[in-house]
């Protein structure tokens, strides 16, 4: 006898005010944030199989979501409320460049409105886990798969010019690796009708950037409105390897671009979830007509027996290799001091936009030096949350990184599981996770990583590892 699975949503808006920070690029000239382009939401599923296991997925638009103690924070307080185990909780972000500062930017405008809007989002997902906890009702769930190539590689070698050498720019590159595969997870109601539909694409959400003055969530904000809006479901986006991803009209700074993209990937989603059976069918006579000639009327049967209405989840701490450096200098610091104290002064001077732009890049590419620096010095290995939950006869891994795509790819496909989900951007960050073979290349996301060129084979062992465990 399959379990009864029961499953229950709930969403609430977590907008920030206006003029909070608004610093998640070094090529702006802005420091606040001037208005609102769309709303931000926080969305949770709850799922059970009737028999005592639950799991809590969160997911909000935001760049990153809550980690270490936060994180630890509000599975104790949501365990409390619901009894859920704390490792049964995902908390997942979309990845949004264009929302507030999540920590304390290099600029101090707005900087005093980050802290009590981080504080206010505690109790908000909280309340909300709490909601869609108690929401939860009999129904069905199965998954499927599309494609939808508006997303590419974003590693390409750039044309070198006077200024400087051909080197890793970050740019649309279709010849590169790219993950087209739009996952869908159908949950119906018992009745038959959408409840929730959750979606796993790789890409950055980085359209609405450096020159963008607005709080956004960039295309997730336009897919989860695009498949809401044609199927009446909740939409649940949570995004994938995309590491190494971007989309077709990235960087334009168009709120019109966002929408294309959103509109686009949400279209294949709605498609998709249409052919998905929670309850397969066949076709069978069920009457004939006498016409011209015999008509028979046939209506859908179901088959099969009750849907699987498993849920489990696993989660694993797991030693990553990290690819060490020297720890930064005192000189190394006091030069990011210097830098931010240039910035504030040429601001305070009214100087010219161009040199203000170039004095924010110079702060901001020290600042994340320094902070990759700090993090390739602390030990050999950190440690990381695998968490793998099995929703019927669909399964979903996600882990602490901005991984690459060749990750998530192999990993579904050589999932046990005929629908898998892979995603980064879960339960914290702990920034990218190159491949291997990437590490001579060089580039953005290579110097970034606080990863030894292990860890991607690592990463893939272990998530497989656990599937096969969800399987069994």
């Amino acid at each position: 006898m399959s379990a009864q699975f029961q499953a229950g949503v709930a969403r609430c808006d977590i907008t920030p005010p206006v003029g909070i920070a608004h610093g998640n690029w070094s090529a702006q000239v802005h420091e606040r944030a001037e208005g609102v382009d769309l709303p931000l939401t926080c969305t949770v599923l709850a799922a059970s199989d009737g028999d005592g296991e639950e799991v809590l997925i969160a997911e909000w638009e935001l760049l990153y979501p809550p980690g270490g103690e936060w994180l630890a924070e509000i599975r104790q307080r949501v365990t409390s409320l619901t009894g859920v185990p704390g490792d049964h909780i995902r908390a997942s972000a979309t990845h949004t460049h264009a929302g507030p500062s999540l920590s304390t930017p290099w600029f101090e405008a707005g900087a005093e409105m980050v802290a009590p809007y981080l504080a206010s989002l505690t109790d908000r997902l909280v309340g909300t886990c709490l909601a869609a906890h108690r929401a939860m009702r009999p129904a069905r769930v199965a998954g499927g798969a599309g494609a939808c190539p508006v997303n590419a590689n974003r590693r390409k070698h750039s044309v070198p010019h006077s200024r400087q050498p051909e080197r890793i720019m970050m740019a649309p590159n279709p010849e590169g690796f790219s993950d087209h595969q739009v996952g869908v997870i159908r949950i119906d109601s018992e009745n038959g009708q959408p409840l929730a539909i959750l979606v796993n694409f790789a890409a950055h959400p980085t359209i609405m950037a450096w020159a963008n003055r607005l709080i956004s969530p960039d295309y997730p904000g336009t897919l989860r409105r695009t498949v809401e809006s044609l199927t009446g479901a909740t939409c649940l986006f949570l995004q994938g390897a995309a590491g190494n991803q971007d989309t077709l009209r990235d960087y334009g700074c168009r709120a019109e671009d966002a929408r294309w993209v959103g509109r686009k990937v949400g279209l294949e989603a709605v498609r998709v979830a249409e052919f998905i059976e929670t309850q397969p069918t066949q076709l069978q006579i069920d009457h004939t007509v006498e016409s011209s000639w015999t008509m028979g009327v046939v209506r859908p049967v179901p088959v099969g027996g009750p849907p699987d209405g498993t849920v489990r989840c696993i989660s694993k701490q797991v030693a990553v290799p990290i690819w060490q450096r020297e720890p930064p200098t005192e000189s190394e610091i006091a030069h990011v001091e210097e830098l931010k104290k240039h910035l504030a002064n040429m601001r305070v001077q009214g100087a010219p936009e161009a040199e203000i732009r170039e004095a924010n890049m110079q702060v901001r590419r020290a600042s994340l030096d320094l902070r990759v620096n700090q993090r390739r010095s602390q030990g050999s290995h950190v440690q990381m949350e695998f968490q793998a939950m099995r929703l019927g006869s669909t399964a979903l891994v996600a882990i602490p990184v901005e991984p690459f795509a060749e990750i998530g790819v192999e990993v579904k496909s050589r999932s046990p599981f005929s629908t898998t989900f892979f995603s980064g951007y879960t339960n914290g960050v702990e920034m990218y996770m190159p491949t291997a073979e990437t590490y001579p290349q060089g580039g953005y996301e290579v110097w970034m990583s606080p990863f030894d060129p292990a860890a991607a084979g690592i990463t893939v062992a272990e998530s497989l590892a656990l599937l096969n465990q969800l399987k069994d």
